[in-house]
This record gives structure tokens, sequence and C-alpha cells, in this order.
């Protein structure tokens, strides 16, 4: 098998510029899908993390009318026994509870549909990271009444900035009117445009007073510790509160579970894709060897070697090649990977800031699991032996005597 694997080796580099062009020629291609596939991935690993952090959170709970009708009469009864056993759960980092409304936000030029959110700021900049995304003014901690923190999409729509007066009018759960005076203190930007224009945080005990209630919790948000935890910690909290909706982050927002399966078809796709582009490159190198030295082979099978020998020979040949590109791609690519990994790439100065309207950042971070690259160097080593059998099987059926006379 050492001399089989010594001639083999040697047998690669008999035609230097045919190898070097396969090598490279795979190398590139694996380099492409490390790329193609970690920018996807990163895009879509950005998109789960700032849905869930700015503002959904793991777990979300309600009463189950108010997700049919969003009126604040359909709030939480009594919330202070689902709140202790938050509390005592080791899984949860932290949750904010929310008083939220529809209404309208008016300038003295516009008037336009917002989301009222009303949340304690302590216990909101815990569980979310909308605090770290103000780019104007500050965060609701501030001292004063009738304080509003607003997306900037918004912003520019209003034509509003910090300090600008805005007037809400929103329903009671008596569905009486309210029209109440508002200051912005601070406005924020996320990845997600649309939620930047529709989504409005003030504070609960300036919503409440508004609304003339004492307390109110439209939907509490749940922070943990460990996302894996999420459905068993779930289904726990539907045990015990059979009378509230518990939804998982999935649930709330689908897409991101839609999105993440079509990321996994994708790169199916991509990597299908071009390693059977490899395959066909290394049946055709393969062939073009095995027909360069047919007087070869048939002499070596006349002098006594045996066939699976020979087809040994060729597997090898097939499979250095395959693996020369292969660890060259895959070194190249994670290179690669690990230093614009950390950087990110810029979207933006191509454009790529429409993508926020789709909830998608304009800064990508490129990534993938280590357990991919052993994936990959397992489907390209496969793909080495297919590729090898076409050639092999070729040189199996040689008939000594003829391979020797041939031309």
């Amino acid at each position: 098998m050492k001399t089989i694997t010594i001639i083999s080796w040697r047998n690669v580099w008999r035609n230097k510029k045919r190898s070097l062009a396969m090598i490279m020629a795979i190398a590139v291609g694996l380099w492409g899908a490390v790329m193609t596939l970690g920018i996807t991935n990163g895009m879509m690993a950005e998109r789960q993390r700032t849905t869930i952090e700015q503002h959904i959170s793991h777990i979300q709970i309600h009463n189950p009318e108010f997700l049919k009708d969003d009126n604040i009469r359909n709030h939480i009864e009594k919330p202070e026994a689902l709140f202790t056993t938050l509390d005592a759960a080791p899984e949860v980092k932290a949750y904010s509870a929310r008083t939220m409304v529809s209404g309208m936000l008016a300038t003295t030029t516009l008037t336009t549909g917002v989301q009222l959110i009303g949340v304690d700021a302590a216990m909101e900049d815990q569980t979310t990271d909308i605090e770290s995304n103000i780019i104007e003014g500050r965060y609701l901690d501030v001292e004063g009444r009738n304080l509003l923190l607003i997306g900037q999409t918004l912003a520019d729509k209003i034509k509003a900035q910090v300090r600008s007066r805005v007037v809400l009018t929103f329903q009671d759960e008596h569905n009486e009117i309210i029209s109440a005076a508002f200051r912005v203190c601070g406005i924020y930007r996320t990845s997600n445009t649309t939620f930047d224009e529709r989504k409005v945080y003030l504070r609960q005990s300036d919503l409440l007073a508004q609304l003339g209630a004492d307390y109110m919790v439209s939907e509490v948000a749940v922070v943990l510790d460990a996302m894996e935890e999420t459905e068993r910690l779930s289904a726990s909290l539907r045990a015990s509160f059979p009378e509230l909706e518990v939804r998982s982050w999935s649930e709330v927002s689908p897409e991101l579970g839609y999105m993440n399966e079509m990321f996994g078809v994708m790169m199916f796709i991509i990597l299908l894709i071009i390693l059977l582009a490899v395959a066909f490159g290394l049946v055709n190198t393969m062939l073009m060897a095995v027909y360069e030295r047919i007087q070869e082979m048939g002499m070596l099978m006349a002098v006594g070697m045996n066939r699976r020998k020979v087809f040994g020979m060729i597997l090898l040949e097939t499979s250095f090649l395959t693996l020369l590109g292969a660890a060259g791609g895959l070194l190249l690519g994670g290179i690669t990977l690990q230093l614009i990994g950390e950087s990110g790439i810029n979207l933006a100065l191509v454009g790529g800031d429409s993508m926020q309207y789709m909830g998608f950042s304009s800064v990508i971070y490129p990534t993938l699991e280590p357990s991919f690259f052993v994936t990959l160097t397992l489907m390209v080593a496969a793909t080495a032996l297919c590729s090898a059998l076409i050639p092999a099987l070729r040189v199996m059926k040689l008939k000594p005597a003829e391979a020797v006379r041939a031309e």
C-alpha cells in the first residue's frame, strides 16, 4: 500500500500545470462557498439576535384576547403571580412588564399611527438593548414628565428632534379618547426601520396616569440566560398559567424560523452546485490522465499488478487532488472569515441601507460554526470517492494486451 501511495502522489505531479489548475479551482470554489454561506449565516444570526434583543425577547406572555384586539382592557389579570414565578425561575435573566396601546402621534405638520409601549425604564433596560441604540438625547430614566423615546425613521418622518413636542391620542379601556402632550427625550435607531417607525416608548407611569389606571400589564417580555431553555420554560409557564397565551420567540416571529429553514436549504443547494462542479472537474482531469497512461496501465497489469491496486491508485490520485484543493480553500475561507468577522462588512457603502426595511443590519458579521468545516470536509471526501469511480472503472475494464498496444 505504501508503494501505491508513493506512486499515486508522484502521478499527481507528472502534469503539474493540470494538477495545479484543478487544485486551485477546487480551492477557489470552496473559498467562495465558505464566504457565501458565512455572509448569509451572519445575516441570519444578526437578524435573529437583534429581533430578540431589541424587542420581542425569548418569551412573550399576553392575555389571549389582547392578540385579537390590542385594546388596553385586554390586559393580564393579577400579574403578580406570574412575576413571582418568573423571579423564582433560574433560567430567567430579566423580564419587562409593558403596557401597550395603539394610537396616533401628531405634530404641527403630520399625524401618523404608532404603538405606544409603556415600560419601567430599569426593567426594560435589563430586558432589551433599546437604550444602547439611542443616537440622540437620553433614555427614559431622566427626570421629567411625559417623556417619549422615538425611532429615527419616525423622527425623520415627522421632522422631530430631541425636545420636540408631540401630541399622543389613544383610547382607554372604556373607549374614551385621550389626548396628551409629550416631549421627545431621545431618538433610537435599530436595524429594522419598520420597527423604528412604528414603536414609541414612554414611561409606564406616565401612560397609566393618562389612562386613569393603577396598574395594567398588556405584555410580559422574558429574556433567558440561554436560548436553548426557551421551549422548556414556555411549556412550564403554559402549564402554570393556562389562562395566558405564552409564546416563544419563534411563535412571535415565525418568519425567523422560516428564514433559518430557508438558509439550511440554500446552504445545501449552494454546496451541491459547487461539489457537482468539483466532481465534473475531477472526472474530466482523471479521465485525461487515464487516457494518457493507457499503455502504462496495461504494462502494470501485464507484469502482475492486480486490478484492485490499479483501482486504488486512481482513487488515491483523485483524493490527493481533492484534499489539497479542499485544504487550501477551507484554510483560506477560515482565515478570511476570521479577519472580516471582527470588523464586519458594511453593505451601506453599496446601497445596503435598503436591507433595514426587511429587518437586516447594514453591517454583516460573517460567521460559521466549526462543525460546518468538518461536515464540508466529509462532503468533499465523499465527492472525491464518487468522482474517482468513473476513471477507475474505466481502467478496470482495460485488457492488458490491448492497452499495451494502444497508441
